[in-house]
């Protein structure tokens, strides 16, 4: 099981994913939609590097234009790329053909009335999916606090041809139910581990980092 942890801003966000034992941590690069958690790529090329091996540094953006994406890739070094913000097959393309060959890019999706578009074209140019939850109200994506149908993720887990990764409300309390139902590839946090100043917390992240790893030992031992 795979844990990511989402909206690092800090050298102390940096630090608290570093002891909870995460496997990657998301930087937000190139803001569209609602969000506290946005930096500046100097600040997210910065954090990178106090990054421990086995950590990889993500960046998440809400960006569709391939070259805008480009660039803070070059500006950051991060090559690895979470996409939010509904690109089309021909940018995403343009984005692989950019990126070095270990380069990845994870496409997420969000989880609308019990709807998930087709992704059928995507496959050749992205390495995973990730389903989130979407407000409509505030058209937050991505950090929304909120769960969707955690049966439709089960099933898109069942007939993904890509690793599927679980994002979408999840915190220490339910990540390890999310985990029996769903059986992703990995599951993803991010406000469900704040402080009220919207820092991230250490304890919350060691956590459900641990109640992640722990509920995908007990499925695949019992």
């Amino acid at each position: 099981m795979r844990v990511k942890i989402c909206g690092i801003k800090t050298e102390t966000d940096v630090y608290a994913v570093i002891k909870s034992g995460a496997d990657a941590a998301g930087m937000l690069v190139g803001q569209v939609h609602a969000s506290t958690d946005f930096i500046l790529p100097s600040t997210a090329a910065r954090l990178a590097e106090l990054m421990t091996p086995y950590i990889t540094p993500v960046i998440v953006t809400h960006l569709t234009d391939a070259d805008s994406i480009i660039d803070i890739v070059k500006k950051t070094d991060v090559v690895t790329l979470q996409l939010h913000g509904k690109n089309s097959v021909d940018e995403v393309r343009k984005i692989c053909d950019a990126l070095p060959k270990n380069g990845k890019i994870i496409y997420a999706v969000h989880v609308v009335d019990g709807k998930m578009p087709s992704l059928e074209e995507y496959y050749p140019f992205i390495d995973a999916i990730l389903l989130d939850s979407y407000n409509k109200i505030t058209g937050q994506v991505g950090g929304t606090g909120m769960v969707h149908d955690w049966a439709l993720s089960a099933e898109i887990v069942k007939n993904s041809q890509l690793p599927v990764i679980l994002a979408g409300g999840l915190n220490r309390e339910n990540v390890a139910e999310a985990i029996r139902i769903v059986r992703p590839y990995g599951v993803d946090a991010n406000s469900g581990l704040k402080n009220p100043d919207g820092s991230r917390n250490p304890k919350l992240c060691l956590n459900f980092t641990v109640s992640a790893k722990r509920a995908w030992m007990e499925l695949v031992s019992s």
